[in-house]
């Protein structure tokens, strides 16, 4: 296996298991509750990451059927769970346990948390016997009583009717810590925090809250780290915690992530906002692999200013002339900087200064107050003018194409990926949509099928 085919099998695995189990939403075309408050209770307050997971929904995305407590894969389920038989990744092991119908569980909910160095995905059980019996016929190992009413093998734990798989981890699990989870008081857990009402009565596939600084950490070093939280504390107010939701749907997976305060609330987004212009990007040109585009007003320029003062003089004086939508197309990935069409709408009074910067990267050319700026022949798998629907209501955005020659991100799952930022109430909030390339089946199961041949 070269290269280039093993590092996108490794980003397919971590995207399904991400979004299988963590994020992390938009409108569901199912809009039945699912009542996660029970196993809620069983997560401690001071998690960092907790997500409520959506099972029965998920589950028939997949083509389960679900009735009660039975659940009957379909037949691309059955193929990738065929596929599974000696896995020992952990989250594939949980995945296998909320998709197999003879594992014992309760499909209906389940939570996803994490708690210190250790992270957890908990499901309540409908056949206890069933599962410890499913489990041992996986693992080639038997469940031992590890005092306090907990039983364990592996990284898996059972107290009462509900288990604990410890994904982070492939053959461990603390069962002091699942002891203590199974008896927490109304104050020590997770549901006294106020995002929890929204978890429980969640109505997409996934709907989750994180404290930043919980996500920060991450895989991030110290130093970005130190941008990150420069950033967030200098754009919004009192920013404090994330939350985000994600819905499998037909042809597509659509998810967003938002910044709140310390009270629950959306945080306040402390600089300007002026949507995208659209005939703006459209006018870029007709075909493209890349599409970014992004408002910088006079207004937004001065409140930057302000906020940055000496650190971004440079950066301040450069954007001066510029009020409106800036955009660039690129029409090849391998070297966009030889095949692109970039506008910059200005204030009408572009400095001498300003267009000399501007041809250094390609023929500059004035339009009214737009200035034009393209190198190379643009061309791509995109129409523009569709592709910049994706932009609608944004203050900045990304669209790009998946399958772009020499890109090959997961080809033969999904088309195009699109992130944009957009206004929501006095804060902001982060929107991407994945487009599967089977219109006709809802996107999960495209993930399953993608990996079973896989």
């Amino acid at each position: 296996m070269n290269k280039n085919a093993f590092f996108w099998k490794s980003v397919r695995l971590a995207f399904i298991t991400m979004l299988a189990f963590l994020m992390p939403v938009l409108n569901s075309c199912q809009k039945e509750t699912a009542d996660t408050r029970d196993l809620l209770a069983t997560v401690p307050s001071s998690s960092g990451i907790v997500a409520g997971i959506n099972l029965k929904s998920i589950l028939e995305k997949a083509g389960c059927k679900v009735d009660g407590a039975d659940i009957t894969p379909g037949k691309e389920v059955t193929a990738w769970i065929d596929s599974q038989k000696d896995v020992k990744d952990s989250n594939r092991r949980a995945l296998k346990l909320i998709l197999d119908g003879e594992s014992g569980i309760d499909p209906s909910v389940a939570v996803f948390f994490m708690d210190a160095y250790n992270s957890y995905v908990t499901v309540s059980l409908a056949d206890t016997k069933k599962f410890e019996e499913f489990v041992a016929s996986q693992s080639g190992e038997q469940f031992e009583d590890a005092g306090d009413g907990v039983h364990t093998c592996g990284n898996i734990a059972v107290k009462g009717a509900q288990a604990w798989v410890c994904v982070s981890s492939n053959n461990t699990i603390d069962a002091k810590a699942v002891a203590n989870y199974a008896n927490l008081g109304d104050n020590q857990s997770f549901m006294k925090n106020e995002f929890s009402s929204k978890i429980a009565t969640m109505t997409t596939d996934v709907v989750g809250w994180g404290d930043i600084k919980s996500f920060s950490k991450q895989g991030f070093s110290f130093n970005q780290l130190s941008s990150a939280s420069m950033f967030m504390n200098a754009v919004f107010e009192d920013a404090s915690a994330l939350s985000f939701d994600l819905d499998f749907q037909k042809g597509k997976t659509v998810a967003s992530v938002s910044v709140l305060n310390t009270k629950g609330e959306n945080a306040k987004y402390l600089l300007p906002t002026s949507k995208v212009d659209l005939s703006t990007v459209e006018s870029l040109g007709e075909h493209a692999e890349l599409v970014i585009a992004m408002t910088i007003t006079k207004d937004f320029t001065k409140k930057l200013e302000k906020i940055g003062g000496s650190m971004l003089s440079s950066v301040i004086e450069t954007i001066k002339p510029i009020d409106g939508t800036v955009a660039v197309a690129c029409g090849s990935l391998d070297n966009p900087e030889e095949s692109f069409s970039g506008v910059v709408t200005t204030d009408g009074e572009p400095s001498r200064e300003f267009m000399a910067m501007l041809s250094q990267f390609g023929a500059t050319k004035k339009d009214g107050k737009l200035i034009r700026v393209s190198k190379g022949t643009l061309a791509g798998g995109f129409e523009v003018d569709k592709v910049s629907d994706y932009l609608k209501g944004s203050i900045l955005g990304v669209v790009l194409n998946t399958q772009a020659p020499g890109l090959n991100i997961a080809p033969d799952m999904f088309n195009t990926l699109a992130v944009t930022l957009v206004p929501q109430g006095s804060g902001l909030k982060c929107d991407i949509v994945a487009v599967s390339n089977d219109q006709s089946k809802n996107m999960f199961l495209s993930f399953i099928e993608g990996d079973t041949k896989k």
